[in-house]
């Protein structure tokens, strides 16, 4: 309510100025989302100059993801830097991102992983911080581990697809408390359901119509100008237009139950 000259007077308001790991990933998969469903290019420029400082300066596959300076062994970081390094490799930001995943994958599982019951503690095992240091397994950081390890099992194998479900299952019994709150498992547990889904091309017109025919469709980026289709362990002929791709990918998809703790 003052004016210029009484402002003058008084020390301006605090602005904190820190870069937090989760947020910048969480902008980052925005980013990249707008241009992949909305042919954003400029968008995923952005995307890949946040990525390249963010992960160049505060990770390390021994640590995984730094929160800010001086503080570490946080969850959001590592689930929400999985997310980002994974939608970087499908928007074409190069095959490293694909490396720094599975590095980022292969740290969350290790420090953050309850090896007995599966899914993901809110600190890491050697980080004193959480609530009065108890280590528990948040619903939507886990719901975003899922979603992350998901997509990157449809890309590269391995256990990724066994390590999302158990990260599922660990937090199964929290949606009915949390309301609208749960909408993140909710996505997570509906992509459980589906067949991975992986179409490879460099087609940027393919690629935007496989995400409009399943919102769950992983992309493989390629040299290409064809679309290839992999359902599950399934991979049908090379198709080179938006209908052919809809024709390829009309599956119906399976029912699998998590088993619930």
């Amino acid at each position: 309510s003052l004016d210029a000259a009484g402002r003058a007077g008084h020390e301006p308001p605090y602005v904190d100025r820190r870069v937090y790991s989760n947020w910048n990933c969480m902008l980052a998969v925005a980013y990249l989302e707008a241009d992949a469903r909305l042919g954003r290019p400029e968008l995923r420029q952005r995307a890949g100059v946040l990525l390249d400082r963010l992960f160049a300066e505060r990770f390390a596959a021994e640590t995984g993801m730094v929160h800010a300076e001086g503080v570490t062994g946080q969850l959001p970081d590592q689930v929400w830097g999985l997310l980002a390094a994974v939608r970087a490799f499908q928007a074409g930001l190069g095959a490293g991102w694909l490396e720094r995943a599975q590095a980022i994958a292969a740290h969350l599982e290790s420090a953050f992983g309850d090896a007995q019951l599966g899914g993901y503690f809110d600190h890491s095992a050697a980080d004193a911080l959480g609530r009065l240091g108890d280590r528990l397994k948040p619903i939507g950081e886990n719901s975003v581990a899922a979603i992350g390890l998901f997509e990157l099992g449809t890309l590269a194998g391995g256990e990724h697809l066994e390590h999302g479900r158990r990260a599922l299952e660990s937090v199964a019994q929290l949606p009915a408390r949390y309301g609208l709150m749960a909408a993140g498992f909710a996505r997570a547990y509906d992509r459980y359901l589906r067949e991975g889904v992986k179409v490879t091309t460099g087609n940027r017109e393919l690629a935007r119509a496989a995400l409009e025919l399943n919102p769950y469709t992983v992309i493989e980026p390629s040299k290409g100008q064809r679309a290839i289709v992999c359902i599950g362990t399934m991979c049908l002929a090379p198709v080179t237009s938006p209908e052919a791709l809809a024709a390829a990918m009309t599956q119906p998809p399976p029912v699998r139950p998590l088993n619930v703790h």
